[in-house]
């Protein structure tokens, strides 16, 4: 009688549950034979080391449902800034916390990167009001809300 290799795996694999479940090794090819074809027969449940442990009940309490999914990052786009990480700097000053700050010197820097160190003269929803010092006296600058990038304490 010819065998194939998921024979010779299923006779391996029915050897081994014989012995780890005490069951006597049979002596002949026939008996051995005879053993396979009942296993075979009784199905995987009757091969199985704990076939005869009830299975626990499913847990309703747990009100879980496990999610798989892939998460693919979006196309940049050119109006990206407001996902931006706030600064973490901690002399950073909000634009609508700026009416608190009114006579305070504060570092300004607008959307095209250049840098206004004055005091606060006045500030609203809308814009602010910045005395800066120059050369021969003062210059007052009116920076709307949408020029400004980051505001510093001095």
């Amino acid at each position: 009688m010819g065998r194939s290799n998921g024979n010779r795996w299923l006779f391996a694999l029915a050897i081994a549950t014989a012995c780890a479940g005490g069951a006597a090794v049979a002596q002949t090819l026939e008996q051995d034979e005879a053993r396979i074809e009942e296993l075979m027969a009784a199905g995987p449940a009757a091969a199985a080391p704990d076939a005869g442990k009830p299975v626990p009940a499913y847990d309703d309490s747990v009100k879980e449902t496990p999610v798989v999914a892939a998460v693919v990052a979006p196309r940049p786009s050119a109006d990206d800034e407001w996902l931006a990480a706030p600064n973490q700097d901690g002399n950073a000053i909000p634009f609508d916390e700026l009416r608190y700050h009114i006579g305070e010197r504060v570092a300004i820097t607008t959307a095209n990167e250049r840098e206004h160190n004055g005091v606060v003269v006045s500030a609203d929803a809308r814009q602010v009001t910045m005395e800066i010092r120059r050369k021969g006296g003062a210059a007052t600058y009116v920076l709307k809300k949408e020029q400004v990038l980051h505001i510093h304490s001095r």
